[in-house]
């Protein structure tokens, strides 16, 4: 296996905080895999390294990739080396390889005790942790409204209530809140977040106006010289010859040109903010298309285009010029002082109410025990804040790994640079990549280390930039070069795109004649319309076809997709090997958002197209679970209109639209529920005969409901949700009815993950079915739990739909990006409140009095940096996007006419041709994915000949049109499709009349051709044998008890009344396999000896007492331990003929006078007791010859353990006999128990706990022995 030169330098390096850069496609994960198999080679151990990744997926695929090279590494190795790497097979179940969320579980279940929290907890999802919070929301609101004696807070509260609601204030609290909390410093964020809002004195002076205000005003002024001067320099190329309109045009922007100069010099030497306001108000532009500045008719055709240019950058210059000033400079000095000091208070105020939440809310999860995963961080961070456990941490662990270290917060790198050594941490990931700014994670962490560590190897750091691409054809690198180069920086986007942050071509496998393909395909919606697309495609206009835009691009993208699968469009097939026809499979459709999903399911559907989706945006629109959460709805309230009719459609109940309307006509008000209710009062008589069929089996259908509300209803009152859940499946046959449409397995896996839900919810704090439907419409609402990930028999011949944010870390031959020309989502930049991890809180104030909305100019700083960070977002999620693609790229949008796009694009032409990187503010005029690409792209030297060869373009003016080109350092193909609505609805047609096309299976989701018996092979079907055989006979489950032989000697199992009963007989294959007593004890009734207490009797009494005596105040006493048992024996937990059996006298002297008792009694704090566990072992090493790699559940009870320093004692009791002729008691409990306290340890070792040291105290022996 060869690495290039930067690969192996990240693999060999060492004892120095290292950052890989590693491009998309650069073998990141290879090489993090490499070095930690190299440094085992050396020695290490693998319990000594702390590996974080991103999603425990990822994890996953870590620990099989590192087991796979150990393996192989230790079959290939002799002597010691080999038994060292076997030995790290083993360590591999219990290293550290997880996300910061696992490593932070860990450490709480290791040192809980140190911030006094009890560890006996559990973690609530998304949709709990919401509804928690309305209801502590609720509960403080109230508080603050009691407690509210001067009306302060009401005044404060106006300032968010709309139309009688306070659900804006809510929203602010919850989301300072979660900013807050993704902060290692919490409480200093929030104390701080109003100071910027101090006013000092004259207001020029203000650090309002010095810190925040006067640099947004000088950044957007200098923007617009700049593109003055740029003009200015074209018109210069006239030289002197101009006269008429030309010539006055020329003055005009000498003229506009100047005064922006003197407007710069004006914001440092003027003092007084009325007079600076009035200059920047006077500036107006002269109109060109008035009188005397017309151009001639007569001009040449050069002239013109360069004049057309002029004016579009003026147009833009202008645009830019009048956004800032009504940004600015709105309010006058008084205006702006009050707005800051009214924006102050409510800034106050908030922080307030949010600390108060905070605590409230604290309390409520510590009381219910109950956390969520950034309680977990925090928990953490404090942890690790404690120098002694700190330090034992750092010795620990002899490097520190962070995978994907471009998407870590703040609060995780504290975590992580808490338990580092100066110089052992190695972290890799891309910053072009980081696109989870949502999620608290912040690019900036890996920006500065790329700033401040050297380029260079030193002592301490070092970076190493990993470019080359294993993945796409150089193709696909070099288009991608092209585009990034042009709109990626550092301002906008944290690198800039040269030099090591672009792509190089390592992909030299694909054969040269393989089609190169990178593609815009731009659909034009006809329709008459002057507003935006939006997100809802219902709203979209339709043109003459009957597409919009959402249904106009997607049809296009079908359309070819099916074309290509039809034609043999060819693909390399990198495990083959080969060229071969493209195949469903191939392609993948990258999607912004899952808004579209359910256009793209229904046309693909249309199309005959077989399509996996594998968000989770659809699952709550699909109709088998629309018509459940309807159904629950109504059994919970049956008055409400939407979730009635939509059961009454239902395949369930079959009332169809002549019936629904039949219903209301006969009772027009009210609602639907008592319009059905009064429906079924009626007499079929009353209605004519055509009439009456309806009538009759409407009617029907309506008593069928009614009377299943009123059962399900009383059962919902005596039962819980998942029982409710399965007795509407039962008694509908809903969940049989949908395994017989299209796609039924999945539908009958998305009703099983909605029963799922129900047996999680039931988990939580919450219950009755009101509860449940909100707790739903939580997880609707904010897609927190991806229940469409219940995928059943997922074709392998299919398109796939999935998002960019889903798309990650994955790889596709062909990659379609759909609806490229969505618009960036700039939500985060309005409201009433707005927030920046940096720049701070951007508040506006409501003047009540004279009911204006003010906006102080700390909003607007905090505004643009959003809008900044945000673009720069965008950016990186184009370039996961588009680097997904392996060998052919598809880019879609739509625009709604031609000169739309034209206009949009020609921003990209500035004087200075040469320039590469497009100017900020030319970039930040792009709206969407697909204008900052057409930006990119109209400056190929190609494009104005590919424009042209277009037919809907070509219909143009593109003559005059003015380009200027920036060559690319490497040569591609690109192409560009233009496409309306009669384009499409041509390509359309031709694409259903060619039928099914492709490979076609048997259980497609949603699009699915299903194959006659005719073409079903028999014989495969009677040939299949069940890959998993052996798993059928063996068991999932064993008791540590059960089990624990397995380990112990041979010819002592033979002796002993347990068996393996692992015999490759006829009568073991039958039964599952479990290790358990080969005969079953007799019943009492049976026996003789039915009165007399059994040892097992004996020793469970022991244990109990041993588990329940009291040692908060120091050793028991006998009185103490004999008045014990007689409570146990009150309370009927002890049978009273076994109280004389309990060692009392033994107990008392093992807490006395050994050293573990008298240990257990010092670390009561500490002290585990009755411990119950369940983990999963690999079955090959409880069963012999057996090859798998299932696993099986081993669950067991711990008699006990407590924390001694930084080493955890784990004990087990004992009650067994020791004959008189064992004369080495120790090693005949060692043969007997020492397995089964490796099994205890090996939990514990799963759990997070370090040094262990295995202790039993026999009581048959009267001695305490370690093992």
């Amino acid at each position: 296996m060869e690495f290039t030169k930067q690969q192996q330098q990240a693999i060999v390096d060492r004892n120095q905080n290292i950052l890989v850069s590693a491009s998309a496609g650069s073998g990141k994960t290879r090489v993090l895999v490499e070095r930690v198999l190299q440094r085992l080679k050396q020695g290490d151990n693998l319990d000594g390294f702390l590996i974080v990744t991103f999603t425990e997926a990822a994890a996953a695929e870590m620990r099989e990739r590192l087991e796979n090279e150990i393996r192989q590494a230790a079959n290939q190795a002799e002597g010691e080396g080999q038994q060292h790497l076997r030995r790290q097979l083993r360590l591999l179940r219990v290293t550290n390889i997880s996300t910061v969320d696992a490593f932070a579980l860990r450490l709480i279940e290791q040192y809980h005790y140190t911030i006094d929290l009890d560890p006996q907890f559990r973690i609530a999802d998304n949709a709990e942790r919401q509804l928690t919070m309305m209801q502590i929301f609720d509960t403080v609101l109230t508080q603050q409204y009691e407690n509210d004696q001067d009306d302060r807070f009401k005044t404060f509260a106006k300032q968010f209530i709309k139309n009688g609601s306070d659900s804006a204030l809510q929203q602010a609290v919850f989301k300072l809140f979660n900013f807050a909390m993704a902060r290692p410093d919490t409480d200093e964020w929030l104390a701080q977040l109003s100071h910027q809002y101090q006013s000092d004195g004259d207001f020029l002076s203000s650090q309002t106006y010095l810190v925040t205000l006067l640099p947004e005003i000088k950044n957007g002024l200098t923007d617009i010289r700049h593109q003055y001067q740029q003009i200015v320099d074209l018109v210069q190329e006239f030289g002197d010859d101009l006269e008429g309109a030309p010539l006055n045009r020329k003055n005009d922007l000498l003229i506009e040109c100047n005064t922006l100069n003197v407007l710069s010099q004006q914001l440092t030497e003027e003092s007084n903010w009325g007079h600076l306001r009035q200059q920047f108000l006077s500036l107006a532009f002269t109109r060109w298309n008035a009188k005397g500045r017309p151009l001639p008719r007569n001009m040449d055709d050069e002239s013109k285009a360069t004049w057309q240019q002029i004016t579009a950058l003026r147009s833009a210059s202008k645009e830019q010029y009048q956004e800032l000033v009504t940004k600015i400079f709105v309010l006058d000095e008084v205006g702006i002082t009050t707005a800051v000091s009214g924006a102050q208070q409510n800034i106050t105020q908030l922080v307030a109410l949010t600390n108060q939440f905070r605590a409230v809310y604290l309390a409520e999860k510590i009381q219910k025990r109950v956390f969520d995963f950034n309680d977990l961080e925090h928990f953490a961070l404090q942890i690790v804040s404690q120098p002694k456990i700190a330090a034992t941490l750092a010795q620990q662990y002899v490097e520190i790994m962070v995978d994907e270290y471009q998407d870590t917060s703040y609060l995780q790198e504290a975590i992580v640079q808490a338990i580092a050594k100066p110089n052992n941490v190695f972290q890799v990931g891309d910053i072009k990549q980081s696109i989870y700014k949502f999620r608290q994670a912040d690019p900036k962490l890996f920006a500065n280390k790329m700033k401040n560590y050297p380029l260079a190897d030193t002592q301490d750091s070092e970076v190493i930039t990993l470019a080359e691409n294993f993945r796409s054809q150089p193709n696909v690198t070099q288009f991608i070069n092209y585009l990034f180069m042009q709109f990626m920086s550092d301002q906008l986007g944290g690198v800039t795109y040269t030099g090591e942050a672009k792509l190089v071509a390592g992909a030299s496998y694909y054969p040269l004649d393989l089609p190169k393909k990178a593609e815009l395909m731009v659909y034009f919606n006809d329709a008459d319309s002057d507003e935006d697309q939006g997100e809802n495609v219902a709203d979209e206009p339709v043109d003459v076809s009957g597409y919009n835009a959402t249904t106009g691009q997607i049809t296009m993208l079908g359309a070819k997709i099916k074309t290509m699968v039809a034609e043999g469009f060819t693909v390399f097939d990198r495990r083959a090997g080969l060229s071969r026809p493209v195949r469903y499979a191939d392609i993948t459709i990258l999607v912004p958002s899952r808004s579209q999903n359910p256009q793209v399911i229904d046309i693909f559907k249309v199309l005959d197209i077989p399509l996996t989706v594998n968000d989770s945006g659809n699952y709550f629109q699909t109709l088998e679970i629309s018509v459940m959460m309807s159904l629950l709805k109504i059994i919970d309230n049956p008055h409400q209109d939407v979730p009635l009719v939509t059961v009454l459609r239902s395949p369930i109940y079959q009332v169809g639209e002549n019936g629904l309307a039949m219903i209301r006509a006969q009772q027009k008000q009210g609602d639907f529920y008592d319009a059905l209710q009064h429906f079924m009062t009626l007499n079929s008589d009353q209605v004519s005969a055509e009439l009456k069929a309806t009538f009759e089996t409407t009617q029907a259908a309506g008593k069928r409901l009614l009377q299943d509300l009123a059962d399900f209803k009383t059962y919902a009152i005596q039962n819980q949700i998942v029982q409710l859940i399965w007795a509407i499946y039962q008694r509908t046959g809903w969940l049989d009815y949908v395994s017989a449409m299209l796609g039924g397995n999945q539908r009958q896996a998305n009703l099983h993950a909605l029963y799922e839900r129900a047996a999680a919810y039931q988990q939580t704090n919450f219950t009755g079915l009101y509860q449940f439907n909100r707790y739903i419409e939580q997880l609707q609402k904010n897609a927190a739990d991806d229940l469409g990930e219940a995928d059943a028999n997922e074709s392998s011949d299919t398109v796939k739909l999935m998002t960019i944010h889903g798309s990650k870390g994955l790889e596709f031959p062909i990659v379609f990006m759909l609806n490229a020309n969505k618009g960036f989502n700039t939500e985060d930049q309005s409201g009433q409140m707005i927030i920046d991890a940096d720049a701070g809180v951007g508040m506006q104030y409501l003047d009540l009095e004279h009911a204006l909305k003010l906006t102080p100019p700390q909003y607007l700083a905090v505004r643009s940096a959003i809008n900044r960070s945000s673009f720069a977002e965008q950016l990186r999620v184009l370039y996961v996007a588009l680097t997904r693609a392996e060998q052919q790229l598809f880019i879609v949008g739509a625009y709604k006419k031609p000169e739309e796009l034209l206009k949009k694009w020609q921003l990209a032409y500035m004087p200075q041709a040469e320039q590469w990187m497009l100017d900020d503010a030319i970039r930040l005029q792009a709206n969407s994915f697909m204008d900052l690409i057409g930006m990119a792209l109209a400056r190929h030297p190609q494009f104005e000949a590919k424009l042209k060869a277009s037919k809907i373009m070509s219909a143009l003016d593109l003559d005059n049109l003015a380009t200027q080109s920036v060559e690319p350092d490497e040569s591609f193909e690109f192409s560009l499709s233009f496409q309306n609505s009669n384009d499409v609805a041509v390509a359309e047609q031709a694409v259903q009349a060619m039928g099914p096309v492709g490979h076609v299976d048997d259980d497609r989701t949603d699009s699915v051709v299903v194959p006659t018996v005719e073409h079903i092979d028999l014989q495969n079907v009677f040939d299949f044998r069940y890959p998993h055989e052996m798993a059928t006979r063996t068991t999932a489950y064993q008791s540590v008890s059960e089990i624990k032989r397995l380990f112990e000697d041979p010819d002592i199992i033979a002796g002993q009344p347990y068996q393996d009963q692992r015999l490759a007989s006829d009568e073991t294959q039958e039964s599952g396999l479990r290790f358990t007593q080969k005969n079953l004890r007799e019943p009492h009734f049976l026996t003789e000896m039915a009165t007399r207490p059994s040892g097992a009797a004996r020793g469970t009494a022991t244990h109990l007492v041993m588990q329940k005596v009291d040692l908060s105040a120091g050793a028991p006493t006998i009185p103490q331990v004999e008045q014990l048992i007689e409570t146990l024996i009150a309370e009927e937990l002890i049978e009273p003929t076994l109280q004389h059996l309990i060692p009392v006298k033994q107990i008392v002297a093992f807490f006395n006078d050994t050293t573990l008792g008298k240990q257990m009694v010092k670390h009561a704090d500490t002290l585990q007791r009755e411990v119950p566990f369940s983990m999963l072992m690999a079955a090959k090493t409880l069963y012999q010859d057996y090859e798998g790699d299932e696993r099986v559940l081993v669950h067991g009870i711990i008699d006990g353990y407590f924390m001694v320093d930084q080493t955890l004692w784990l004990y087990d009791y004992k009650t067994d006999y020791i004959a008189p002729e064992i004369t080495d008691a120790k090693a005949f409990l060692q043969a007997r128990y020492q397995s089964q306290l490796n099994v205890y340890a090996s939990a514990l070792t799963a759990m997070g706990q370090g040094d262990i040291r295995r202790f039993v105290m026999s009581f048959g022996a009267n001695k305490v022995y370690e093992f």
